[in-house]
């Protein structure tokens, strides 16, 4: 934490079973200075309501996975947000900007798909601010392989499925992992990409310190020259006598 700074954030972005988790955890244990850490896995599984995610109920009006192609209802599946999935995903990088703005330093692990636009809100979010993305990407036969043995139903703090229910999940995962691999890595823009199978997370996090060395990234600068700001992205001008929002155009 500094004074009258804003905090440094880090974006980790990767596919699932990248070691997203595991180096925003060993990041912030190695430091001597503060750091929060939040998480794509934490606000889709614990505070994001689960009716509303693609395993709900109303995951139409949140976070739905649908069909590629729709004469294919069993085969490969993709994201589709919402209006409520839109705007969950706002507060989710209104969060990392607020702490940023407080002077915390903040590590996120995150899915920066361009389609839906999570990548775009989130580097027009945290405009002004210094943001250092990194991309972790093995391999993709290393990441079939890590997320085949992982389970289903003990990431979350609030995953209580039954057998079926944990079946299902499993089986819509299986349909979605081809599309995130494809959709996590479609942008070519970061500051450091690391190969995470051939460096232990220790490693990894040096990399990432001694990049940090160097300054804050320019990845997002140049990813906003790519991006108009989307219509419904949302300034909040902090210190107004009002804290009021104002809707950008």
């Amino acid at each position: 934490m500094t004074d009258n700074a804003s905090g440094q954030i880090i974006i980790v972005n990767g596919s699932s079973g990248t070691g997203k988790s595991t180096t925003c955890a060993e990041f912030v244990t190695r430091q001597c200075d503060p750091w929060l850490m939040l998480g794509i896995d934490q606000f889709l599984g614990s505070i994001f309501p689960r009716r509303y995610g693609h395993h709900g109920e109303r995951c139409v009006e949140g976070v739905r996975a649908v069909p590629i192609n729709t004469a294919d209802p069993d085969g490969p599946q993709r994201w589709q947000f919402g209006d409520y999935g839109l705007r969950g995903f706002a507060v989710f990088h209104d969060w990392i900007a607020t702490a940023s703005r407080a002077g915390c330093s903040i590590i996120v692990d995150h899915l920066m798909i361009q389609d839906p636009p999570i990548l775009q809100d989130c580097i027009w979010r945290l405009d002004g601010l210094p943001v250092l993305f990194v991309n972790l990407k093995p391999p993709q036969e290393v990441l079939m392989d890590r997320v085949a043995q992982r389970k289903i139903g003990t990431r979350f703090s609030n995953s209580n499925y039954d057998e079926q229910q944990i079946a299902r999940s499993k089986k819509r995962l299986e349909q979605l992992r081809p599309w995130f691999y494809e959709a996590v890595y479609l942008n070519d823009c970061f500051d450091i990409e690391i190969d995470t199978a051939l460096h232990t997370p220790d490693r990894v996090c040096e990399q990432i310190e001694q990049r940090l060395e160097a300054g804050p990234g320019s990845a997002f600068s140049t990813l906003r020259g790519r991006y108009a700001k989307p219509a419904s992205t949302t300034v909040c001008e902090p210190g107004s006598a009002s804290d009021r929002c104002e809707e950008s155009i």
